[in-house]
This record gives structure tokens, sequence and C-alpha cells, in this order.
């Protein structure tokens, strides 16, 4: 079955393209809904998703609530220097906090026990022992045995929950589902939006579309590429403490409170073929996750196998703010894999800036 662990829910909000709104947001995952989150009382704002709320990636993702800008701090601080790469840990822990606050205990998949990083080989362990130094040294809550990495203050939920229960504090029909929006004129007066023959006149119009952004502006370098996933059915409990991933990020694994066990990556045993908006699990790459199952004692039969897309930066970083040459056209995606770390705090403060509280450069660290 193809579907993800966490299912598809059918669609609760049908509707059309509005005539008018002060702010457009098309996309209907954690970044749109965040931006309805942030922008209720602040603004008139509507979404739009093309097909239902959380279909792409995130509702096809891990459900990994975890610190950092991908990889381990040591690569992050090597890359980004290292004051940036404290700032976007700090930036990536406050998103989880700020999640967890605007769930306010409604979600119940969601748990805060921490997460680990599992040297692969000899270079990951030094790697990891460097990230522990800067870590600690920068007051953040971590631990080292000499093999795991232990971030105390990472996290798990149910993807799709987490969007649906921020869903529901929306207004009366600020949610449209089914509504695909096929062109943007923009104009320093606004954006004419058109979706079918529905036409809309809105103040801005905010791209909440991660890996399909170029769909609607081709010009913004954010890449489609594939994750894939597997699940079992229940296996005995106990198997997977906390959520985890080792081999720089490209194997991850979690158990849920039910006993079912997810694993996903592998992507770099594929790279050339992970590439695109095809979101189908391939049997190459499905047969490294039952092999880490298997690995990781987990005798029970696989009964998910799903991919989703994700939008991926040359940087590694996301893209949030106005787009050059198009005014009142702005961006909030390229999490580069780390979609649940970024986007509730990307909106927050994309929404800022759309009301006029905070500059519109900058908003991410």
């Amino acid at each position: 079955m193809t579907e993800p662990v966490w299912g598809i829910r059918p669609r609760r909000h049908p509707g059309a393209l509005p005539e008018r709104t002060d702010v457009l947001i098309v996309g209907g995952g954690i970044t749109g809904v965040g931006l309805l989150h942030w922008l209720r009382g602040r603004a008139d704002a509507v979404l739009v998703e093309r097909d239902r709320l959380a279909a792409g990636a995130s509702g096809r993702n891990a459900g990994f609530l975890v610190a950092g800008a991908g990889g381990c701090q040591a690569v992050a601080a090597r890359r980004h220097g290292r004051q940036r790469a404290a700032a976007l840990r700090a930036f990536t822990g406050e998103t989880h906090d700020l999640l967890a606050e605007a769930l306010a205990g409604r979600a119940a998949a969601y748990r805060r026990a921490g997460s680990v990083a599992i040297a692969a080989g000899p270079e990951e362990a030094r790697d990891l022992e460097e990230s522990y130094e800067l870590l600690r040294e920068d007051g953040f809550d971590v631990a080292w045995d000499g093999g795991r990495l232990r971030a105390a203050r990472d996290g798990e939920l149910d993807p799709v929950e987490a969007v649906h229960v921020l869903a529901a504090d929306a207004p009366e029909g600020a949610i449209r589902e089914g509504v695909t929006v096929q062109a943007l004129e923009a104009g320093p007066d606004g954006v004419l939006v058109r979706a079918g023959r529905r036409e809309c006149r809105a103040g801005a119009v905010v791209l909440a579309t991660n890996a399909y952004t170029r769909l609607l502006a081709p010009e913004v370098p954010i890449e489609p590429v594939r994750a894939q996933m597997a699940a079992t059915a229940p296996a005995a409990r106990g198997l997977v403490e906390v959520p985890a991933s080792a081999d720089r990020g490209y194997q991850y694994w979690r158990q849920l409170q039910d006993g079912r066990i997810l694993a996903g990556g592998y992507r770099d045993r594929a790279a050339e073929e992970e590439i695109g908006y095809e979101a189908v699990p391939t049997a190459r790459l499905q047969a490294h996750l039952d092999a880490h199952l298997r690995g990781l004692g987990a005798d029970a039969p696989v009964t998910r196998r799903w991919a989703g897309i994700m939008g991926f930066t040359a940087n590694g970083l996301p893209i949030v703010g106005e787009l050059p040459g198009r005014p009142n056209v702005w961006v909030c995606g390229g999490y580069t894999g780390s979609g649940m770390s970024y986007a509730f705090h990307c909106a927050r403060r994309l929404a800022e800036a759309l009301t006029g509280a905070r500059p519109s450069t900058g908003l991410v660290p």
C-alpha cells in the first residue's frame, strides 16, 4: 500500500478561489496552515490547496521535530560559520517550542523525549563528537556516549494530525481545498491570481508550495527531491527508544506508540533517481529500508510504503521573502528535508513581515 502511515484524510474544506483577499496562501501543508495561524486577527487571509490539507510533503514525512540546520552541528558550522549554525539551531529549537504551544495538547501523537544521531563510521563519529563540544559550549542540551549524540529537547508527532489541529483554528471559509492556482500576475498594487475560470485580486500571495514552487515561479531555486519510507505492522515495543538518524541523516527511523516502526532515507544510494515530482516508492530503495527494519529487529511485516517530494535549496536553508521582480509575491519553502523543523517559525516571521511588524529581509538567521 502506497498510502502514508498517517493516512489520507478526506477533504473537509471544499471551496473556490475568493474574489478578493488581503493575503492568498497557496499550499495546504504545515507552512500554509502556519501562516493562517500567525495572520489570524492581523490580516484577511485565505488558503487554497489544489488537493487536500497535508497531501504533499507535510503528510509524507517521518514526523521528526529535530533542531539544527540539517546534518550535524560540526558540518553546519563549517558550511555556514559557527555563529550562524548556532543561530539556526536556536531558530529550529524555537520552531518546536512555538508549534508545541500552538498545538496546545491537542495532538495525541506529539511527544518530546529527545532524538539520537548515530555514527555510521569513524569520520561521522568524529563529527558528532565535535558537534557535541560545539553545542555544549553554546548552551544546548546534548549528551555524547562515544557513538550516539542525544539531543534532549527534540521530539516527534503525527504531521497530518498537526496540520489538521492548526487548520481547526482557522476562521470559516479561510481554507479552500480543490483549488488549483494556474497563474500569477504581480503588480505594485497586488497580485491577480487565476484558477480555472476564476480570478482573485490579492494584496499579496504567499507560495507555501515547497517542492512545487517552480510550477508557479520557475525562477525560484527550489529543487524537487523524493524521499521514501516504509512502515511495519506493530512490532515488539522498545526496539526504538526515540527518533534516530545515522549516515549523516540519510537514514532515519522511529517507533510509534502503537508499536509500528518507520524507516526512511537511503536517498544517497540512488541519488540520480530521486529527483523530480514522481511520488512513488521504488524497489531499489525499499529493499534498503526492508534490510534496515530487519537490522532493528523488526520481524513484523511491512504494511505501508510511500514517497513524498521535498524541496531542496543549494545551501540547505529555506527561502523566505518577497520574490525579486515580482512585487507582492512571497515564498516560504525549500526546507531541504527539514520542513517540520523550520516551517512554523518561518511562517511566523513571514507573517510579521507581511503585516509590517518585522523587516522583510533576514527572515531566516
